[in-house]
Parts: C-alpha cells; structure tokens; sequence
C-alpha cells in the first residue's frame, strides 16, 4: 500500500532500478510523491516519466522508481520524505508563459492560488501536468486567483484552464473549482472608446482624473462594457460559477481595503499584505486615478524620487493606467518575502516608495517578481526598496507582435546593483527555457483542424496557402520549458530551475544568520 510523502531533500534523483541505473527525473523539496516501499538501501516511489511523442508533445506517464541515498550524503532512505505536515514547504513556481505572467502557489498544506494565467494555454498546460487525474465530479480546488491588472497577457490564459476541459488529450485536461477571483476593479471598455472612459465613469478633480466605476463581481458587469478578453473570462466564470458547489467570492483589491482577504492562509502561518493599487481621495472622491504616458525610452540614468514627476508623465494613459494600478501582493512566510509586483511601473512606483518610505507598506522581501516583464519604466529607488536576493523577470519573444525588448538592460542592471546580496540571482523565464535544432524542415501544405488532423473539403485536403509559399525553413523545438521554482519552510529557501538534459539543474539554497539571508549547501541524494 503506498502512502502519500513530500520530498525532504532540496533535490533527490530517481532512478529505475536501486542500482542507479537510467535516471527518471530530479525532484524537487516538496514534490509529492507516493511511497511504495522504503528499506535500508532506498525509497521506491511512483513517479512521472515524462516520453516525447512523434508530434513533439510530451506524455506524463507514472512508472516506478529508485531514490537512493549514498553514503556521502549521509542520509538514509527514511530522511529522503517525509509527511506534508512536518516538511512544511510553500511552493512558489513562476511558469514560462512567453509575453506574459503566471505563478502557482501552493501552501504547506496544499491550498493554491494563482497569480495572472498568461495569455495562451501554456499555463493551462502546467497545471494539468501538475494537479493530474481531475474530472467535472472530483475538480481540482482553487482557493484564490489573483488577476493583477486587465491586460490579456495576465488572464485571458486562465480561460485556456477552462477551456481544457475538452481537451482530446485526458493528461491536458484540468477541471478547477475556483473559489475566490480577486483583481483591481478596472474593466477595460471594447476600444471603440475615448482613453478617458477606458474604464468607464471618471471624475476630474483640479488636475487629476480619477476613475470611480471600480467593478467587484465580474459576473455583474453588463457586456457591452467589456472588451473581447474580458468577456471571454466572465464566461469561464459563469461556467465555474453554475457548477455545484462552484459559487466563487469576488473581491476587488486595493491597500487599506482589503482586510481578511487572504486570511484563510493564516493558519499555515502565511500573510499576505496588500500594497497595490493604492487608492486617491479627492474630497469625497474615491478611486484609482488615471495615470500619464511616460517620457520615452529606453535612457541610462534614471529618475530619482526627488525629480519632480509632473514634466515627466503626460496626458491620460489607458495602458499605464492599468498597468500601473496592479495588484501588489507581499507574502512572508517565516523568515522569507515574496512581492508579486505586477506590471508596476515609474509612475505608480512613485507612490508606492513614498508609503514605504512614510512606513505605511513595506517593500522589503527576499524574492522580487520583476514588474512588467523588465521594461526600463521603473523607478531604481523602487529595487532598492524592495533589495531582493532572488528576482525573477516573465517574459518571452514568440513573435515581433509582442517584442518589446524585455527585459530591457537597464532593469536587469538595477536588479544586480540594488540587490542585498553579495552574488544576486536574476532568472528570466524566457532564458531558463531551452531549445532544441530540429534542422531543415518543410511544413505541411493542408491545413490543420482544430484537433490538429488536416482540414478536408470535398475529399480533398484544404492548402494552407501561407505554409506553401514559405516553403523549406530552419527550426527549433522548446525541449523544456522555463519554470523558476522556489520552495522554503520560513527557515531554509531553494531556489531552481530545469534545463534540456534530464541529469541537470541550477539551484541554489539559502538560510539565515542573525536576520540576513545567506547562501548554504544544496542538499542532495
């Protein structure tokens, strides 16, 4: 009879046999696993073997394996798991989802809320490799998502997870009951609309234009006020939302008024402090006021917090407005921080050191999720604020439409030099993915159906007249996929990533003296 355990090891290979022959895969602290069999030697544990089809997908398929200690790690078999409850690991894992953002949280006791999903199904596809075996009768909970800001980048994958559902594929498949969905209340309006009603009523107040139709419960908002990707997500909504047991609590956050939000992570010892948006009051006006367009970029040598800010932000930016008023989360388990910074730029940063600086908010954490995918509109007094060890940057160049630059030089640098650590780490998804060369190809000239068969009209196959003229071309294969994963138990923190070869990570391992994170062995079996 197998029992579930957690690994207890930051990295612990897998073999095939108890003689170390064929390595499976590496886990990592904290991954669940089901153990078959433990004796003096090893720990036998159904695992996942992951096969690559002819088509380039990747099948899971649970095999068992060999977790065997040597002598010089000085563990035996029964120090390699443990339970969930004495392990006491929160897994924080930042998806590669191309030009966009996504994280998975998980607490020590297995609650999970999402942070942004994306804007492809790339982050569907994690988590229904991750949380396997769920269908319409036994879903997967969801205790809270988190959607920053309204950009299509950040949410309209979590229509994807939904939409997975009918997947032809069961391993693709992931059926989630969310229970909370939390956002910032702007509803972007379809682009037929003026910049100034972007979001719907505002109100001008001297030299402010503050915007006060601030939505709570998607649900409720009439369609004609929203654009095509939120319209989309308030179907997946519905749909959660009419199953049984799937009513979902919407809240809009915002500092100051979010009390006891996240408090069904106290009793794992997690807090959760909302820091962003930060609300304007103008007489009895209330609400998020409209930011500027920035002067343009990129520039080496960066504003400071005492330049005034009014020659250098212009006019009413529906973009910057949005982007700007993210969602900033701060969670503290024990002796580390995580800021989820959204995609926060120059302008909002702004207000957000100065209530650091007053000792309303504090920015201060370990790991820094880098705001809006490393773009150079950024305040460098903002890093040194927050003074991470480990920053993380989401983003990707999957075509010319979505290129920005990211991460700008500039940023990357201010990471490195605002850093409290001797020897920073900076992780870009983009770059902890890898490649494969799959040499000279030539597409195939018919067109593909939905499930990926040709396209046939009258017996015949349909031409894909794009692929035709493109003719012979040079290609590339992802061989993995970036995640950047970090575990800790409020004592010890890891942090690591993947790579093409299944014998090969980087990680990373920290603890604490006398209140400072320090670097400390990886423990390895």
């Amino acid at each position: 009879m197998s029992e579930e355990r957690v690994i207890a090891v930051d990295l612990a290979s897998v073999y095939e046999t108890a003689e170390r022959d064929d390595l499976i895969r590496i886990l990592v602290w904290g991954d669940r696993v089901e153990v078959e069999d433990i004796t003096d030697e090893h720990v036998r544990i159904k695992t996942t073997k992951f096969l690559e089809k002819r088509d380039g997908s990747i099948e899971p398929v649970t095999v068992s394996g060999f977790i065997v200690p040597s002598a010089a790690s000085g563990m035996a078999p029964e120090e390699v798991v443990s339970t969930r409850e004495d392990a006491g690991v929160l897994k924080v894992d930042f998806v590669d989802v191309q030009q966009g953002d996504a994280s998975a949280i998980e607490t020590p006791g297995g609650q999970v809320v999402l942070v942004d999903g994306g804007n492809n199904q790339l982050f569907a596809r994690y988590l229904a490799s991750r949380y396997r075996n769920t269908s319409e009768d036994e879903p997967r909970d969801v205790e809270c998502i988190v959607v920053t800001h309204g950009d299509a980048d950040h949410f309209s994958g979590l229509v994807e997870i939904q939409e997975s559902e009918s997947h032809d594929l069961e391993y693709k498949r992931l059926f989630m009951r969310p229970r909370r969905v939390y956002h910032n209340g702007l509803v972007k309006r379809p682009s037929s609309v003026a910049e100034k009603d972007s979001f719907g009523e505002s109100v001008e107040v001297g030299e402010k234009r503050i915007i006060t139709e601030l939505e709570t419960d998607l649900l409720e908002v009439d369609d004609s006020r929203m654009n095509q990707y939120f319209l989309r997500w308030k179907r997946a909504l519905a749909t959660y939302n009419e199953r049984e047991e799937g009513a979902i609590e919407f809240r809009r956050l915002a500092k100051g008024k979010a009390d006891f939000a996240f408090d069904f992570l106290a009793d794992e010892g997690l807090e959760v402090e909302v820091l962003g948006p930060i609300l304007t009051q103008e007489g009895e006006v209330e609400g998020l006021r409209f930011l500027g367009e920035p002067e343009k970029g990129p520039r080496v040598g960066h504003h400071s917090l005492e330049d005034s800010p009014g020659d250098r932000f212009s006019g009413l930016s529906a973009s910057h407005t949005i982007n700007g008023h993210s969602v900033v989360l701060r969670l503290t388990y024990g002796a580390f921080r995580f800021l989820f910074a959204g995609d926060l730029n120059e302008e909002a940063e702004i207000d957000l050191l100065r209530a650091h600086e007053n000792g309303d908010v504090d920015l201060r954490s370990e790991v820094l999720k880098a705001p809006h995918h490393g773009s150079d509109d950024f305040l460098p007094e903002f890093v040194g604020a927050v003074a991470p060890v480990i920053s993380v940057i989401s983003s990707g160049d999957e075509s010319a439409r979505t290129e920005y630059i990211h991460p700008r030089a500039t940023l990357v640098g201010a990471l490195g030099k605002h850093s409290r650590a001797a020897e920073p780490l900076i992780f870009v998804t983009e770059l902890v993915a890898f490649f494969k060369v799959e040499g000279f190809l030539r597409p195939e000239f018919h067109a593909l159906a939905e499930d990926g068969m040709p396209l046939i009209e009258d017996g015949q196959p349909v031409v894909n007249e794009e692929a035709e003229a493109r003719g012979r071309f040079f290609a590339f294969s992802r061989a993995a996929f970036g995640l950047v994963m970090v575990r800790t138990d409020g004592e010890r923190l890891l942090v690591c990533t993947n790579s093409g070869r299944t014998d090969l990570k980087e990680a990373y391992a920290f603890g604490t003296d006398e209140g400072e994170t320090v670097p400390v062995k990886v423990r390895r079996v």
